[in-house]
């Protein structure tokens, strides 16, 4: 399974500095022109890598930012704005933590992994679609373990019955229904969105929550360049390389407006921060 051979402009690609991310920032070191990478370590610890993508040819910059602090992304947004002048042609959401094993709450007051891998994606994406160049396409990295939970919306923030498993489903199930909601705010323009589950990997993000199984990182990278390549339609959900039907929940015309509700009062007022 190869993705299409494509070259891109400007990249931008949250969670790029372990697993999968990391996996998919070095086959992008060779076919972008411009990478924009996200992670929540300081620059000097992510040196190293950062030098070898820069052997791959593509200009690399680095904006650290901790997706557990909202105004942290509101920064992070207004930094790679900065640093892609011409726009961006690939924007790529796959900053995620597991579900960790006690509940834990961020400063903002939001059940950490939703947060992380559902809502500080939605605003950092939200800011950053004034930047994005015609025809762009937003990658937005879901998983099939969406399928196994519901949403619950008078508890979105597992304040009972919480576990590792469960946090970590629920947020990507908001983050596959929020995808499909973003590419019909969407169809009026140019860009495509879509979301994947990039399979099983060995990461530590997995291993953190099932032990060491799973195929090499690379093999999701794969996917995800797939999912940035391939031609599909906007509002595509694909699990190995093939556009599927998410679960009924992400179909469910109550939980898209309540998701909608959700957001909007959760992240509007870092939005109007960040557009100022």
């Amino acid at each position: 399974m190869n993705a299409p051979e494509s070259r891109f402009g400007t990249v931008a690609l949250t969670g790029a500095t372990s697993g999968i991310g990391a996996a998919t920032a070095g086959l992008l070191a060779t076919r972008a022109d411009t990478l924009i990478l996200q992670g929540a370590e300081r620059p000097e610890d992510v040196a190293e890598q950062l030098e070898t993508l820069r052997r791959g040819g593509a200009t690399v910059h680095y904006v650290s930012c901790d997706f557990t602090s909202l105004d942290a992304v509101v920064v992070a947004s207004i930094r790679i704005r900065e640093l892609a002048p011409g726009g961006i042609d690939l924007l790529i959401n796959d900053a995620a933590v597991p579900g960790a094993p006690e509940r834990l709450l961020t400063p903002d007051g939001f059940e950490r992994t939703l947060q992380v891998n559902a809502l500080a994606p939605a605003l950092l994406t939200r800011l950053l679609v004034p930047s994005l160049s015609p025809n762009a396409r937003i990658v937005n990295v879901g998983s099939t373990a969406h399928r196994v939970e519901r949403f619950h919306f008078d508890d979105i923030d597992l304040g009972s019955g919480y576990s590792p498993v469960a946090a970590y489903a629920r947020a990507k199930l908001a983050m596959v229904t929020w995808s499909s909601l973003l590419a019909e705010e969407e169809a009026a323009t140019s860009t495509t969105v879509v979301s994947l589950c990039p399979g099983l990997n060995d990461t530590p993000l997995s291993a953190a929550m099932m032990g060491r199984i799973g195929g090499p990182p690379i093999r999701g990278a794969e996917h995800v360049l797939f999912a940035a390549t391939a031609a599909m339609r906007s509002g595509s959900y694909l699990e190995n390389d093939r556009v599927v039907r998410p679960s009924a929940e992400v179909d469910s015309a109550r939980n898209r407006e309540r998701l909608t509700e959700l957001y909007g009062s959760r992240l509007h007022p870092f939005a109007a921060r960040g557009r100022r």
